[in-house]
């Protein structure tokens, strides 16, 4: 992996999601590309040409101001040595991750899963499902009080097909790095009972479609597949969750849950969401 790309607004939430990317920057020995978009008012005066373009050399230089302080601020003592390349952008965050992710051909993109104000609009809900769906790259989507440990368990929600199973093959390299024993999770209660048989068919079809030795079966039964990942998830104390896209409905559910709802998703747990022709390394 050469290059990873971290969006912030500076937030809290999103300083988190940085020092997790920092973090995976160091193990993988990767480039961070540190990504702060601005936005300039839309203005219905008779302004000259001339003013709007002092307005916006003013926003523009404020916000790269800032992004130069941020990285002096953070990126030092055990950061310093990673390499980090600033990248300014005015316009929507939203559509500017994917574009810079495309131009700038990284590897992945690390960004929270919320902000304040207007990047809260941006990073929670339908918009981080649309930055997710049109990532040219695998997203991980890191919440606020998750902890980088390493990645010494992920969990992979399948469901059997063999275009799901395929696609683990782009996890697979960080998974070597990070030597991650990969739990490979049936998440459809409708055709297995969950007893031993089941979980050795599981098992065996997992082994025969993924080369990867570190690797186990399991099957969630008898609850709702939102409710049965979060159970899995605390059980074993995986270190991330790992979704391919197809399963969008899914991912809007986890990360949309409804207020009415009892149980809520567990927001301790990065989401790593890899595309039908993504690859990591």
């Amino acid at each position: 992996m050469k290059s990873i790309l971290c969006p912030t607004d500076f937030s809290k939430n999103a300083t988190h999601a940085v020092a997790y990317a920092a973090e995976m920057a160091l193990k993988l020995n990767a480039k961070l590309l540190l990504l702060h978009t601005f936005e300039t008012p839309i203005l219905y005066t008779d302004v000259t040409f001339v003013t709007m373009q002092y307005d916006f050399k003013i926003l523009h230089d404020a916000a790269a101001e800032k992004l130069r302080k941020f990285k002096e601020k953070f990126f030092k003592d055990k950061f310093s040595n990673i390499k980090v390349e600033l990248v300014l952008q005015q316009g929507l965050a939203s559509a500017r991750i994917n574009e810079v992710a495309a131009e700038k051909k990284a590897d992945l993109i690390v960004m929270g899963t919320t902000g304040t104000g207007a990047a809260e609009r941006i990073l929670i809900g339908s918009n981080a499902a649309r930055v997710t769906k049109n990532a040219p790259c695998p997203v991980f989507l890191i919440p606020p009080h998750a902890k980088f440990s390493g990645l010494s368990k992920m969990v992979y929600a399948t469901d059997l097909s063999d275009d799901n199973l395929d696609r683990v093959k782009a996890v697979i390299p960080l998974a070597k790095v990070f030597n991650s024993e990969l739990l490979f999770l049936y998440v459809d209660k409708t055709t297995l009972s969950g007893d031993d048989v089941d979980i050795k068919k599981i098992r065996a079809l997992v082994r025969k479609k993924v080369k990867y030795p570190k690797q186990s079966g399991f099957v969630c039964t008898d609850i709702s597949v939102k409710e049965g990942i979060d159970f899995f998830l605390k059980k074993y104390k995986a270190d991330a969750l790992v979704m391919f896209t197809r399963h969008r409905n899914l991912f809007k559910d986890l990360y949309q849950p409804s207020l009415s709802k009892k149980v809520s998703f567990n927001t301790k747990v990065p989401l790593l969401v890899v595309h039908e022709h993504d690859s990591l390394f």
